[in-house]
Formats: C-alpha cells, structure tokens, sequence
C-alpha cells in the first residue's frame, strides 16, 4: 500500500505514552477513569464546544491550548463537572492530581469529562484513585472503556502514516450535533509534527468528520476533541490525511452508535457551490427528524429528503433549479423517475442493510461533502426519559419497567448489561441480610439461584453475625436489607459510595476489614423498595450504599 494513502493497523500505544483505565467510584461498577501519560512534554492542540455553557473542563483546557508542553490527559465518565456546585475547583484538583504523577505542574494536565450536568463530582475521591489508576498496566481498551457513557461500544481506531503511528479513541452516543465537536475524542501520534500544522490539521479534520455528524441536535456543554504528539517518530509536515482518516472511523463509530439506533445513514451531496454549502446541506438533511423517523421505518419518503434539503439551502441563501436536482436512495434513481417508484422494493433493500445511503446533487458546482447520523427509534425517547414507556390503547404514555414493553433493541442493552453480571456472579455465594422491617419477596431470591448465585438468606440477626457467614462460606457480598436507603452520614445524607477508612463506627464489626481486604463488598439498602435487590445487583447504576476496602 502507498504510504500516502493511511493503513488501517490493530490499535497499539504510539512511542512515549502510556494510556490506562481504572475504576475511581464515579460510576458504580463500571471502568471510570481514563488516564493518559507521557514519558516526556507533548505537542498538543484542540478544539472544543461551542455552547455557551460550558464545562469546567472546557474553560480550563481553552486557555492551555495549543502547548508543547502538555504531559497527561484525564477523562473522568459518569459525571460532567459542569455548572455544579465546586465545578471549577473539582477541575482544577483533578489537573494538579494528574500532573503530579507526572512530576509536572497543573498547566502540563488536559482533563475531559462526561456525563450528567448539575451534579457536583467528588473530586478528591477521583484524585485519591488517580494514583492506583496509574499503576494499571497499559490497555487502550481500559481506557476506551472507562471514557463510555451511554455508548453500546468502545470507538477506538488506529492507522500507519508515514512511518508513524495515529491512535484515535473517542465516545459519543447522545447529545451529538456538529458545533465541535459534538463528543470527546483524542488522536495521539508519536509523529514529530510542527505545531502549528497540528492547529490547522484539527480544524480541517474536525470540519470534515465530527462536525459532519448529527443523532439529536443537542451539543453538549462539554464537546472536546484533542490532537497530541509525542514527536518520538518520524518528522511529518502534514498530518491532515492521517488525522481525517481517524477522526471519520470515529465519527461514523459514533453515528452508528447513536442512541436507540438501529441503522447508520450516510447523505452525500454534491454540486454544491462550495464544499460548505454541501456538508451544512448534508448535514441538515441527516439531521431532520422526519427524514430520520421514515429512515426507521425503511420508508422511502424521498420527499422529506427534498423538504430537508431545499429548507437548509434556503437558509443558506442558495437557490437551485428544480432541474438540477436528483435523489438517490441506496443507489437508486427516486427523483426524477421515469415510471412509478417501486417502494416496496427499495424498502426492502433498505430492511436489509444496517446502513442507509441518500445520494444528492442540486447542481454543477464543485462543492461535494459527505454527513452521517442515524435513524430516530422509540428507543432515544425511552433511553432518555431514563424509563421505559408503555402506550395503552385508550389511555395516555405512561411510564413503565415491564420487559414487554421494550423495543428488541432496548432489550438487547438491558440483556448485554446483565449477562456481565451474570458471568461474574456464577457460582458465587451471597450473604442477603433482611432485617424484620424490610421484607423481601421470594422471586428476587429465585431469581439469584437461576442466575447461578447462591444465596444464604439470614434474618434477624446483627452485622457481626452476617459478617462471619460471609467469611465462613467465602461469600463474595454482604447484602443488608434494611428499611432506610443506605448508610447515612453525619449529616444524616445517604451516602452510595464509602470504603473502610470512611465506614461509620457502627457498622466497624469483627472480622469486617477482613472480608472487604480480599475483595468483597458490603450493600445496604431499602428491602422495601420493590426488586431493590436486583436493581442493587445487575445494575450500573444500583440503589443504596456500597462500601469497598478502599
């Protein structure tokens, strides 16, 4: 292969960095913290949302950037530090943390981070697991993993160029509209590049792939993509083709990726005056949500493709002639048509492809571009009302958990998420406490013994003893179903997350420390709170306190 065209490689480590991922109790059960090292100062360059609320993240990397000087990035999921309370000292904390395993100061530390806003982020829970982040060997994947959200799948991508290696890592599934850069993604490349290439490379490479996708419309406040070089390879004056070439394998990745989807769609325009006119073009037709719901429905609604496109040139103050203008959808003719359309033909063929391709030319111009986004599912809707939703015939949409009501997709999500649970838990025993006050019901018991769990039911009983059942049988959790939602702390705030240093007294039993050291976990929960049991157990997200050994 020419070496002027870029060579899809199995994603490595470029020459003088470590990348790791590592649990830091943002999320409960769930890979966290990303953490980027370098052996020595990087070239680093980025671009970052537009929306005006943003993220403490964006404010403080805005002022660092460009730098020849930048030594770690830090991406922390599950929370997005943004316009909560201490954001701005949350931030400035994880730097200073960062930067320290570095031996660097705080202006050498990138951090990006990802999840609900408004919620204020325990920065120093974050800064105090940095440490033993750090000590995890090298994985791409970890930290892949650990940057996901609501993504169904990691997005890494990795390329040869010119003798130099280019890793890209990203995440995006919801709130992705281009306004830079709609997710958060990285490049980085042991290529000596100059820096100021670097600037100009990211904003055209962005342009062109982030900036031309769209699932929702919605740019989040915390959009943040990151262009680094370690300079440990060859010298390379352009980067722009291998840099494009890993920002659009993650683009499209996100697309695919999108929220409730079930389908990539891929709109090409060309003829356009310029190459502006047709990515905005292209981008607004991927983005209209009847073009998306007839996409969802395999619906070759070509009109709702014109109405799309001749509203995004008239905002644009383009005009066309009628005779210019030819849609395809999946390469076939669907204006102008000799004879009838066959509908039913083209829908089938679109029912059986995972990727739906709209073809447009509106003139002669030389302007050509390319937009990705995906179908509009019932899903997106349930996925982000946090709720399953149920229709009845004569009644309103009303909220539901029943697995009945859920799409195939959305019970996909819900069976991928427990069968890892399911493979952990297999032939481990449980100790499940159930104080008088908090009953539990004997189907979440039964359903612990078929998914392979064996649990030892105890009631009545103090701590201490359920502590040395838990030692005698070697159970892996301790299970307290008690008629409060957790443990609470001084200020009588329930408190999901606690180790053994920060256990309140009461709960310091014989033989606790020795339990949690090994690796088991104590739950304390409401048992009154229908399936909290499970809800605790096979999900990211459970429902009362958690406390490790550290």
């Amino acid at each position: 292969m020419s070496d002027q065209q870029p060579m899809d490689i199995e994603p490595i480590l470029p020459n003088g960095v470590r990348m790791m991922g590592g649990h830091s109790g943002v999320k409960a059960n769930r890979l966290d913290t990303a953490l980027l090292i370098a052996d020595a100062p990087m070239r680093a360059v980025g671009t970052f949302t537009q929306n005006q609320c943003a993220a403490a993240c964006v404010l403080g990397n805005r002022p660092l950037l460009p730098s020849d000087k930048i030594r770690t990035l830090t991406v922390v999921s599950g929370n997005a530090n943004c316009y909560a309370q201490g954001d701005l000292e949350a931030d400035a904390l994880l730097r200073k943390a960062s930067a320290a395993l570095a031996v660097a100061g705080p202006e050498t530390a990138l951090t990006a981070t990802t999840g609900p806003i408004g919620v204020p982020l325990d920065a120093r829970k974050v800064a105090a697991a940095l440490p033993r982040v750090f000590r995890n060997l090298a994985s791409v994947n970890d930290f892949a993993d650990a940057m996901l959200t609501t993504d169904t799948v990691r997005k890494v991508a990795c390329v040869r160029w010119q003798g130099a290696t280019w890793l890209g890592i990203a995440k995006g599934s919801g709130m992705i509209h281009p306004d830079m850069a709609t997710m958060i993604a990285l490049c980085v490349t042991d290529a000596d590049v100059p820096l100021d290439a670097m600037q100009r490379a990211i904003k055209l490479a962005t342009a062109r792939t982030f900036n031309a996708i769209t699932v929702d419309r919605d740019t989040s406040t915390n959009d943040s993509a990151f262009f680094l070089s370690t300079a440990k390879g060859p010298h390379v004056a352009d980067p722009l083709p291998a840099l494009t070439a890993v920002f659009q394998q993650l683009a499209v990745a996100i697309a695919r990726d999108g929220e409730g989807a079930t389908r990539l769609c891929a709109v090409h325009v060309r003829g356009a005056p310029d190459e502006a006119c047709a990515r905005t073009s292209a981008r607004d037709v991927a983005g209209s949500d009847l073009v998306k719901s007839a996409l969802f429905a395999c619906d070759p609604n070509w009109g709702r493709i014109a109405a799309a496109l001749g509203a995004s040139l008239a905002r644009q103050g383009v005009a066309i002639q009628r005779a210019d203008v030819q849609i395809r959808m999946m390469d076939h003719p669907v204006f102008p048509v000799a004879g009838p359309l066959d509908k039913q033909a083209l829908s089938a063929t679109m029912r059986s492809s995972d990727t739906l391709t709209v073809d447009v030319r509106i003139g002669d111009g030389p302007g050509t571009a390319t937009a990705w986004g995906c179908d509009l599912t019932y899903d997106y809707v349930r996925i982000n009302a946090e709720a399953p939703i149920a229709y009845g015939q004569n009644a309103p949409v009303r909220s539901s958990l029943e697995m009945q009501t859920l799409t195939p997709v959305l019970k996909k999500g819900v069976l991928r998420e427990a069968l890892r649970y399911l493979h952990d838990f297999d032939r481990k025993t449980m100790v499940i406490l159930v104080q008088a006050d908090a009953p539990t019901t004997d189907d979440d018991l039964a359903l612990l013994r078929l998914t392979g769990i064996r649990p030892i039911v105890l009631r009545n009983v103090g701590i201490d003893t359920a502590v040395a059942v838990a030692r005698d049988n070697e159970a892996m959790k301790i299970v307290v179903l008690s008629s409060d939602d957790g443990i609470r702390d001084a200020d009588g705030k329930v408190v999901r997350e606690l180790t053994l240093a920060t256990l309140p007294e009461a709960w310091i039993v014989p033989g606790i420390a020795e339990f949690l050291n090994p690796g088991g976990t104590l739950h304390v929960l409401n048992g009154q709170v229908h399936a909290a049991l499970i809800e605790e157990l096979f999900t990211d997200r459970g429902i009362g306190s958690m406390v490790t050994a550290a």
